[in-house]
């Protein structure tokens, strides 16, 4: 379910930093489910929807998942097979429960453009944060990373993390 690098890491965070922390997947629920073949679904203290009380509701099986990995293990797919098929899955280790994290990234779904429209910022998928990671130089944009401690994910077949601390090189 979790990839041995990703849970050794966390193992690691965890032991020299505090005992409060969590490791959560955001799930990019349209890879979900062309992987499985299934659709995310919400499920107590295990998986939510960043769309859930947005008004994106109605794509909310397409659009991120939060999941905690260990509380759903038995209700969902192996998201360290669903990592290294697509670009559908980011570590995040945090100090925040599911839902409060979930309330951190909301604000981060939608960005304006400069002819005053929105558009939806796909940060859920390991080819745009990879990207953002790179753009986003000032300390205002940089605030998406700091909704949680660290970020990990896979891009080219390598493994990258991002940590609150982080600037981009």
């Amino acid at each position: 379910m979790i990839p041995a690098s990703v849970n050794e890491h966390f193992r690691k965070y965890r032991s020299r930093s505090w005992a409060g922390c969590y490791l959560f997947a955001l799930v990019d629920g349209i890879q979900y489910e062309q992987h499985t073949g299934r659709q995310l679904e919400s499920l107590d203290d295990a998986a939510v929807s960043l769309f859930a009380g947005t008004r994106e509701i109605a794509l909310a099986h397409a659009g991120p998942w939060l999941v905690d990995p260990r509380k759903a293990s038995d209700r969902i797919a192996d998201l360290g097979d669903l990592e290294l098929a697509r670009a559908g899955v980011i570590w995040l280790i945090t100090s925040e429960k599911l839902e409060r994290q979930a309330a951190k990234l909301r604000p981060y779904l939608d960005i304006a453009l400069p002819n005053k429209k929105s558009a939806l910022l796909r940060f859920w998928d390991p080819r745009v944060i990879h990207g953002l990671n790179e753009a986003y130089r000032s300390k205002e944009k940089r605030a998406l990373f700091k909704t949680a401690t660290e970020w990990q994910y896979l891009y080219e077949e390598q493994r990258f993390t991002i940590n609150d601390h982080d600037q981009p090189h």
